[in-house]
């Protein structure tokens, strides 16, 4: 590549990936500070608002799995520069997710103490849990508009306004949760409802600004409600062929965590305590990373869709490359802070020996992590290769992270540093054979070459 060539690799980069990255960071900011207001009024309401958030946490993998399918081919469309193709894309985005979300919404809604029940038997929990869910499910609509908007802004390059919305709704979300939980300056006093109708509140904002913000400055899907029917047949097709692969790989992921999560708690109080602490520290550096693997989609998807295949590879080559590059830093970091961060924590001598191990091993890992989240979510499923990333890794987790883990904790005894070490080693398993796949170029394929408006 030229020099300027460079330099506009970098700036594209810059521009999409800053702001995404803030977005991810907010909005674990926001997780971070519900808990702390919520741990306020004690342990059943804690304990009751992580369950529904789970029950959230589920519509959302699947709503993202469909927003990442919208960003693919607006991504392509963009590329190509067919803008009424990105309408009616637009249109059968919201068309499918108006469907999910009512099926979600309605039971969730009518029946809350139901919902709860497949988590929990406890009465308490299911009784405080209810009050919230009852609420909060009625925000699962305008999540989904605020993600299939955002797709199609931050497929076409527009990714500020996607961020400037968060960090407004974050902003109203803990104001509202400050005046309603606790009932401050005159609000009523609604506690764990207060902090259910905080969230709704931010919610409607956020979907409400998203949209008018997207009409007033003109912006891709400010079209015409008419120009959203009319999706011819084969982007319909193509579109669900490539987007239930990725809905399938999200709920296959979810699934996995679940079941490392109780391997580990099974281990004893000390290991998943220890386990525990690592968390919000695996959250953050990913999430400071995250940015790069949209960027990745949507670079690359742009230069698929305008039939330039040798650029793709060389944005796939470059991108795989700045993410280890970032995450070796970032993981000698970490390693060397591990202690300092553990130490954070008022917890046993043994979690905290236990803690400093797991850091370290994460820090380790930290770099396959990257490269995987770069070159699964952001390259392979920029041309459409869903089901291989699928096959990958759902192959990964269940022949080698679940059994792993199950042999290493129940049948040897291992230590968990141990445990969670051999445990991520599917990791590189991942990494080689998506390596392999890249340099196949079998991946690499213009998903709207015959398909226009």
């Amino acid at each position: 590549m030229l020099k300027d060539s460079k330099a506009d690799f970098y700036s594209k980069i810059y521009t999409i990936a800053i702001p995404v990255t803030l977005q991810s960071l907010i909005m674990a900011l926001l997780t971070l500070t519900d808990q702390l207001m919520v741990g306020q009024l004690g342990d059943v309401a804690v304990a009751s608002v992580g369950i529904s958030i789970k029950i959230y946490g589920i519509i959302t993998v699947v709503l993202a799995g469909l927003a990442t399918g919208v960003s693919i081919y607006a991504a392509q469309f963009w590329g190509k520069k067919d803008e009424k193709s990105t309408a009616q894309l637009l249109g059968l985005g919201l068309f499918f997710g108006l469907g999910i979300s009512i099926i979600f919404t309605l039971p969730v809604h009518f029946f809350p103490q139901f919902s709860l029940g497949l988590f929990t038997k406890d009465q308490r929990l299911i009784t405080e849990g209810s009050v919230f869910l009852e609420v909060t499910s009625l925000s699962y609509i305008p999540v989904m508009l605020t993600m299939i908007f955002s797709a199609i802004l931050r497929a076409t390059g527009h990714v500020k306004l996607p961020m400037m919305t968060s960090i407004v709704a974050v902003c109203i979300n803990i104001v509202l949760n400050y005046l309603l939980i606790f009932g401050n300056f005159g609000f009523p006093e609604l506690g764990i409802k207060g902090a259910a109708t905080a969230t709704l509140i931010a919610r409607l904002f956020e979907c409400c600004f998203i949209i008018a913000a997207t009409y007033k400055l003109r912006l891709p899907g400010a079209t015409h409600i008419r120009e959203w029917f009319g999706v011819s047949r084969p982007l319909i097709g193509k579109f669900l062929r490539t987007t239930y692969p990725i809905v399938l790989t999200e709920l296959i992921w979810v699934l996995g965590e679940t079941v490392y999560a109780i391997i580990y708690s099974r281990m004893g109080t000390a290991e998943i305590t220890a386990m525990t602490i690592t968390y919000p520290l695996q959250s953050l550096s990913i999430g400071l990373l995250s940015g790069l693997s949209s960027a990745a989609g949507i670079m690359i998807g742009n230069k698929l869709g305008a039939d330039d295949q040798d650029g793709a590879l060389d944005f796939s080559k470059r991108f795989i490359k700045l993410g280890i590059s970032v995450s070796l830093g970032i993981g000698v970091l970490i390693a060397l802070l591990a202690p300092l961060y553990v130490s954070i924590f008022q917890v046993s001598e043994e979690a905290h020996h236990m803690g400093t191990r797991l850091v370290w091993v994460f820090a380790g890992f930290l770099w396959v992590k990257v490269a995987n989240m770069i070159l699964a979510g952001g390259i392979l499923n920029s041309g459409g290769d869903s089901k291989f990333v699928f096959a990958m890794e759902a192959a990964a987790t269940w022949l080698i992270g679940v059994p792993s883990g199950l042999l290493m904790s129940f049948v040897w005894k291992q230590p968990v540093f141990l445990v969670y070490m051999i445990l991520s080693l599917e990791e590189v398993v991942r990494l080689s054979i998506g390596l392999a796949r890249i340099h196949s170029k079998k991946w690499m394929k213009n998903l709207v070459a015959e398909i226009s408006a």
